[in-house]
């Protein structure tokens, strides 16, 4: 309940101060180029060690800012992805007032229009965007430079792709020359669902439209089917009631390159799904993106102070009181056609060199066991991830 009360709240200020950044409009500069800050340059001079009273006075007032950094999520209360930044929050937020470290959460519309917005949107460090951004973008005349203005730091929790269709449609090539809503535009659902139908050849009509008011549509017969992202099982997905509904299975082998495997369970979905039944179907990464900041700016600094604290707190996450889906991480993965933000390229190169690499090593020569052994040693992470077992 008290988690409740705190999401509702943080709701309230999130949406008011991303309205107010919104209104400034303004894009940060291509690598390279000037970098811009919204403080006048006067105001730039200071340290982190200013104590409150010279802050108060009107001294070091960059301090106030220096540790802090903003990272935009989606709409969705209580999701993992929300309650990981909050997480984040709790963790890492130093000190009552004048913070070294301060980690804000700012709610937007989804995770396209977060890419949009790491790119573009003034005050905003990071943010959450899905690993399918590009496929979607592939066509854009302008790929190679979103590719190159984005980093990430973190592949973040998976969700999975819930396609919802009326009960005449038995299968996806069913939607052929059907309405299919894909949610209000900026958001995962608004990406993905295009990529699979494109993938598959499906000739639907996509319309951009709020999931609750697709519903309606579907009840009436005028859409065929809705997408949704979410993490299962996703709240918005269990709550659909009434007959004529059911999930449509998703094939992971045209996927591969993209996505991962998973399945929905009748306890998970028991209105959508007979019991002791299960549909496949596929989930998409996430990352916590960053812009390609000029190395050494300010900007850069901050976010790699950031990044150092959360990975070397990382075993932290894993214990009760955060969010189970930490579990689910695995700070070396990595993502195919997307670049790592150097600081945390480098913190993992640093890690995979210590003593637990070097054991892990030797154990695999002992063994006599061949292979890639950074692949091996990346699964091996994951496991002791997933499983909790970071003990010294």
């Amino acid at each position: 309940m008290a988690r409740l009360s705190v999401l509702m709240l943080a709701s309230c200020y999130f949406i008011f101060h991303a309205d107010a950044v919104l209104a400034q409009n303004a894009a940060p500069p291509a690598s390279g180029a000037t970098q811009f800050d919204p403080k006048p340059s006067a105001q730039r001079t200071g340290n982190l060690g200013a104590t409150a009273d010279e802050l108060l006075r009107g001294q070091s007032k960059v301090d106030v800012n220096a540790g802090t950094v903003t990272i935009i999520t989606n709409r969705v209360l209580g999701g993992p992805i929300m309650t990981s930044i909050l997480d984040l929050s709790a963790l890492l937020d130093a000190g009552e007032r004048f913070e070294k470290m301060r980690v804000i959460p700012m709610v937007a519309r989804g995770k396209m229009q977060n890419l949009w917005d790491i790119l573009y949107l003034r005050g905003v460090d990071m943010g959450f965007v899905q690993t399918d951004s590009l496929e979607y973008l592939k066509d854009d005349p302008s790929i190679n430079s979103i590719r190159e203005r984005l980093r990430y730091i973190a592949l973040m929790f998976p969700e999975e792709i819930h396609i919802i269709a009326r009960s005449d449609i038995g299968s996806l090539e069913d939607l052929a020359g059907k309405k299919v809503g894909i949610n209000a535009k900026g958001t995962g659902s608004s990406l993905t669902g295009p990529i699979i139908l494109r993938r598959l050849g499906i000739d639907a009509h996509v319309e951009y439209e709020d999931a609750n008011i697709a519903l309606e549509r579907m009840r009436t017969g005028d859409l065929a089917a809705t997408v949704y992202v979410l993490g299962k099982p996703a709240v918005p997905v269990a709550q659909i009631k009434g007959a004529g509904f059911h999930i449509l299975p998703i094939p992971y082998a045209r996927f591969q390159d993209l996505y991962l495997p998973s399945t929905f369970t009748s306890k998970e979905y028991p209105n959508l799904i007979p019991e002791g039944e299960e549909v496949q179907t596929i989930a998409v990464g996430n990352l916590l993106a960053v812009y390609n900041w000029p190395e050494g700016s300010e900007r850069y600094k901050k976010v790699a102070r950031f990044t150092d604290a959360f990975f070397s707190r990382f075993s932290e996450l894993l214990k009760p009181g955060f969010h189970p889906a930490w579990k689910q991480v695995n700070l070396a993965a990595t993502v195919q056609g997307w670049k790592r933000f150097k600081p945390a390229q480098e913190w993992i190169d640093a890690y995979t060199k210590d003593p637990l690499r070097t054991q892990f090593d030797a154990f695999l020569k002992q063994k006599g066991i061949s292979g890639d052994s950074k692949t091996m040693f990346e699964d091996f992470l994951g496991w002791r991830t997933r499983s909790g077992n970071n003990s010294e």
